[in-house]
């Protein structure tokens, strides 16, 4: 090898380096920022806001920029729902573009679920995105998603009376046969109709997270000698009551005290 040839390999390796120094600290810059850049105080998460029956009630979001400006900051953001939310009808909010003002970091918004908008089961995302203003955003938190669905308080007592039946998987009762159910602080007593060593199904109710339970329980026998059933829940989200609608589901599985297993499906209620 040539001294020429060794001083071009060198010189190639020198500009390659300066080249690859060069493009890091660029990549640097646009990852790690060292400049003012607005985005979401939760940004890039997934929050819920359950909408009370409360026109009242709001939820906040927060918004900002990463340090203090010597003048007004504007920030505007867009506002889609992958789940066909209307603003008007599902939310409201109280505006989309954002003043920051000198000196400071952080204001917010107002977010409202509209409670007549959320029939029976209806659960809606709402996307925000930063969009504009008169600085960057920070790439990975200029996007912040809420999850909203109606919300009641549980009153144990609503599920006391004549309830209809939706849904039987044990087949013991048809959809539009009524059931009267009866309550003891946390607990519901369902009856299927087993005319031998009859005991009533305690469903009980997680009063914080509206879950639905059984416990293993012999609920009776259709025949003098015949087979003593048994049922017990299967944890999930059809074992669970809706205090807006007055709906209790549970998901049963059922056998016997032989020891057989039968499967099983949902039992649903709403009340009358």
């Amino acid at each position: 090898m040539t001294k020429k040839f060794r001083s071009l390999i060198l010189l190639t390796a020198a500009v390659l380096f300066t080249a690859f120094l060069i493009y890091s600290c660029k990549k640097n810059e646009t990852v790690t920022p060292n400049q003012e850049v607005s985005l979401f105080a939760q940004g890039g998460k997934t929050v819920s806001y359950l909408v009370p029956n409360d026109p009242a009630a709001s939820f906040k979001i927060g918004l900002g920029i990463t340090k203090p400006a010597p003048v007004d900051r504007h920030i505007t953001f867009s506002v889609t729902s992958p789940t066909g939310a209307v603003e008007g009808t599902q939310y409201s909010i109280s505006t989309k573009t954002v003043t920051i003002p000198a000196g400071k970091v952080v204001d917010s918004v107002t977010l409202k679920g509209l409670f007549s908008g959320f029939p029976s089961g209806r659960r809606d995302t709402l996307v925000f995105k930063i969009t504009g203003g008169d600085i960057p955003s920070l790439v990975g938190s200029d996007t912040y998603n809420v999850v909203l669905q109606k919300f009641c308080p549980l009153n144990m007592s609503d599920f006391s009376g004549n309830f209809e039946v939706l849904e039987d998987w044990w087949a013991d009762y048809v959809p539009g046969d009524v059931v009267a159910l009866t309550v003891s602080g946390n607990t519901i007593s369902f009856d299927y109709p087993t005319p031998y060593n009859h005991q009533a199904l305690p469903i009980v109710v997680d009063p914080t997270t509206f879950a639905t339970s059984v416990v293993s329980t012999a609920f009776g026998r259709y025949s003098a000698s015949g087979t003593n059933y048994t049922a017990k829940s299967v944890a999930g989200a059809n074992s669970v009551v809706v205090p807006c609608d007055k709906i209790i589901s549970v998901n049963l599985n059922f056998g016997s005290t032989g020891g057989a297993n039968y499967g099983g499906g949902v039992l649903k209620l709403r009340k009358k």
